[in-house]
């Protein structure tokens, strides 16, 4: 019997797929194996007993309840299983010792069916308490897979918000409250470094009056064709093209010398001029026209970014003030 039963073990183990099997086909082979291996000890130890000495039957009452109690760590988590094979193992001494007819084998018999009952509500116990702990496992890992895609889910909403609050909604590009949020980062990187930064301040000039002629969303369209314009100048993940309100527009240019930024300048102006978007209400020129502000600053340990600001602020203020459609500089 051991001999088939190991037989079945290598035919199981060589199954190529271990994840999907016929479960109640291997189920019941396993079954039978177990209560025909405990029929055959229990039945073999109860033959043999009329035939050895009382200290040989010791010896067998020892091994057969040991054999019970092992079996524990291997059977129980099948309860149908393992209380056959104590079932079988155990009842062909108990019937045998009641046989004898003497006190001492109705003490012994007594013990077994004690044993017996033992082990069936023990067994089951721990049986309850398997099939408890697999459930809370599984049940876990399901709350923790719901967890984990909750988590997910709220990182891109965080992400997709974080997107939208930093966003100018018309062109795409930066809006003002990412513009100085990168601001205050590059002046804590550069600050003790002694490095440049250059800031572009544009204005497009009329833009209201261009506006209200030509309906918001020719308007619109050049704010985009204008953001495209700096975004292709951005080189670098610290610079930035930003639209701060209306029409001005900003790209901060982080180790950026100001002659550099100054052809950058005049680079976006010289693409819109190429274009040659007719405005009839500017008072300039009839065509869409820029004015600029370019500030430069090398950033020293007490410099502020505030510094920066105001003299990009009044660069574009002059060239404003100055007839418009010119690029204007201050550098520090």
């Amino acid at each position: 019997m051991l001999a088939v039963r190991w037989r079945l073990l290598q035919q199981f183990l060589a199954l190529p797929n271990k994840a999907f099997f016929q479960f109640r086909y291997w189920h019941n082979r396993f079954f039978g194996g177990v209560v025909v291996t405990g029929l055959m000890l229990g039945c073999g130890a109860a033959l043999a007993m009329s035939y050895v000495t009382p200290g040989v039957q010791i010896i067998f009452h020892a091994t057969l309840l040991i054999m019970c109690a092992g079996a524990i760590a291997y059977l129980s988590t099948s309860f149908q299983v393992y209380i056959s094979y104590m079932v079988t193992l155990i009842t062909p001494v108990t019937i045998w010792l009641m046989l004898q007819q003497n006190p001492a084998s109705y003490v012994l018999s007594c013990l077994y069916v004690f044993f017996m009952i033992a082990g069936w509500i023990s067994v089951k116990r721990m049986n309850e308490l398997v099939h408890d702990a697999l459930y809370y496992r599984y049940d876990n890992e399901a709350l923790i897979e719901d967890l984990e895609r909750l988590l997910a889910s709220v990182s891109q909403s965080n992400k997709a918000l974080e997107k939208i609050s930093t966003t100018d909604e018309v062109t795409g590009i930066s809006n003002y409250r990412a513009f100085r949020v990168q601001l205050e980062d590059v002046w804590r990187q550069y600050r003790g470094k002694q490095l440049q930064v250059s800031l572009i301040k544009l204005n497009i000039d009329d833009y209201h009056e261009f506006n209200a002629h030509y309906g918001q969303e020719a308007g619109d369209r050049y704010l985009r064709e204008i953001a495209g314009s700096l975004s292709s100048q951005v080189s670098h993940k610290s610079q930035l093209a930003a639209r701060l309100h209306g029409a001005e527009f900003a790209l901060l240019l982080p180790g950026v010398s100001c002659e550099n930024a100054r052809k950058i300048a005049l680079e976006v102006k010289q693409q819109l001029d190429d274009k040659k978007i007719e405005n009839l209400k500017s008072s300039i020129s009839p065509y869409l026209t820029l004015s600029l502000g370019l500030g430069s600053q090398t950033v020293a340990p007490e410099s502020t970014s505030r510094e920066l600001l105001v003299r990009t602020d009044t660069a574009l203020w002059l060239a404003q003030q100055r007839g418009h459609d010119r690029l204007e500089i201050l550098e520090g």
